[in-house]
């Protein structure tokens, strides 16, 4: 089976072919790309995707990344995997982002920017959350980090009061191997928000209408 995933979570999108099997011999990443894209504009994925299928063919399933991250990445990658395979007739799964981190299988924190004052940080351990994501302040962080010391800290950007965070982002060829045995989604996935989105209101017209 051929799986297509992408993640948008982070600064950098990833894209990925995986093609399972249990025989010798059979299996393994057939595409892997990965590009920094802006929150802004994560167009980047198009030309991701297209170069997958160019390499490696029509997938069998698709598989996306749910986040925690970027409010409008996570809207992007997750209407651009909707769309893909609704155009296709595949069916697609979805994942928690975190879990795609390549962090050892005996376990890591996952941590990152939630803005307003709080990191979200979870604990994952053999492709599976230990503890699901939560919302601390970055000296909560750092006093719950310091409850398991022997883990690695992994994040795709430095973050204050954490000193030992490894820089790394999802890939997704270790998101699509996870969703091998996932069930596909009743309908459009959704984002993994722990709180409602910042939105910048207009300010009010300094020339109130007559």
């Amino acid at each position: 089976m051929k799986i297509l995933s992408l993640d948008s979570s982070s600064p950098v999108a990833s894209v990925a072919l995986v093609e399972t099997g249990t025989a010798p011999g059979t299996g393994g990443i057939l595409f892997h790309w990965e590009k920094p894209h802006k929150r802004s504009d994560s167009s980047a994925l198009f030309a991701g995707l297209r170069e997958a299928v160019k390499a490696g063919g029509r997938p069998d399933r698709l598989c996306v990344g749910l986040g925690p991250g970027s409010y409008n990445g996570l809207r992007a990658g997750i209407a651009t995997a909707q769309g893909f395979a609704t155009a296709l007739g595949l069916p697609l799964t979805a994942l928690p982002s975190p879990l795609a981190l390549p962090g050892p299988d005996s376990g890591f924190h996952a941590v990152g920017d939630a803005r307003g004052g709080h990191y979200w940080i979870a604990t994952v351990k053999g492709g599976a959350f230990m503890a699901e994501p939560k919302l601390l302040t970055p000296s909560e962080a750092a006093t719950y980090l310091e409850t398991l010391p022997e883990l690695p800290v992994l994040g795709s950007a430095p973050l204050k009061e954490i000193e030992r965070i490894i820089i790394a982002t999802p890939e997704a060829a270790r998101l699509a191997k996870l969703s091998e045995k996932t069930e596909p989604c009743d309908g459009t996935p959704e984002p993994l928000y722990l709180k409602p989105p910042h939105i910048t209101m207009p300010k009010s017209s300094p020339h109130p209408a007559a």
